[in-house]
């Protein structure tokens, strides 16, 4: 019966699970907790509870991984209109067709300039005080092997979009380098490094 709520319900404090047990009773509502210790799913670790939580952060991740998917889209759309404004013609959504790429959106470097400009973007609700964002190896080597590339920094809010246009240069003094055998795949920078370069959205769309 409490997965079958989960699943109808999606309450909030679902997306805590994937944290652990203790981080999700102490941070659910009371109700909530009661009714994970009248369950027998608050202590213990025998088979049954374990496979029970492990089910239920599954359930959570996929969740949370929805919301991130959804708010990438709306910044790869706000990329799309900006781009559009700035160049007059219209991009391409490439982060649509294929997500090997290394990159999202191809644009030109500007209306009169048809060279290939790249762009990879990265968007968040946290703000550019809290949000951080993950750059992988792919989207790095594609960024460096391009001709021209920008990233597009999204701080999406209720009241405004706020919106960063970054060179390579930029974002490459955040890059470590790899050192004897060790290579980095994934890092995360974030927003606040860049906090200079953030503009409300729509604006100045001559970078």
């Amino acid at each position: 019966m409490l997965v079958d709520f989960i699943e109808v319900e999606q309450p909030p404090w679902l997306q805590l699970v994937p944290y652990g047990r203790r981080e999700t009773l102490l941070q659910a509502p009371p109700s909530i907790r009661q009714v994970f210790v009248e369950a027998g799913l608050a202590y213990g670790d025998d088979e049954e509870t374990v496979q029970f939580w492990d089910g239920l952060a599954a359930r959570a991740r996929g969740l949370r991984d929805d919301v991130l998917t959804e708010i990438g889209r709306r910044g790869e759309r706000l990329t799309l209109q900006y781009e559009q404004n700035r160049t007059r013609v219209e991009p391409k959504w490439i982060a649509i067709e294929s997500s090997s790429d290394g990159y999202d959106v191809l644009s030109r470097v500007s209306a009169s300039d048809t060279r290939r400009m790249t762009i990879e973007v990265k968007a968040s609700e946290q703000g550019t005080e809290f949000a951080s964002f993950h750059l992988t190896r792919n989207e790095w080597q594609t960024a460096i092997g391009s001709m021209a590339h920008r990233f597009h920094l999204w701080a999406i809010a209720r009241a405004k979009d706020e919106l960063a246009v970054l060179t390579v240069e930029q974002v490459g003094a955040h890059v470590p380098e790899d050192a004897g055998a060790g290579a980095w795949e994934t890092l995360r920078i974030p927003f606040s490094a860049f906090k200079e370069f953030f503009r409300d959205f729509p604006g100045d769309a001559d970078q």
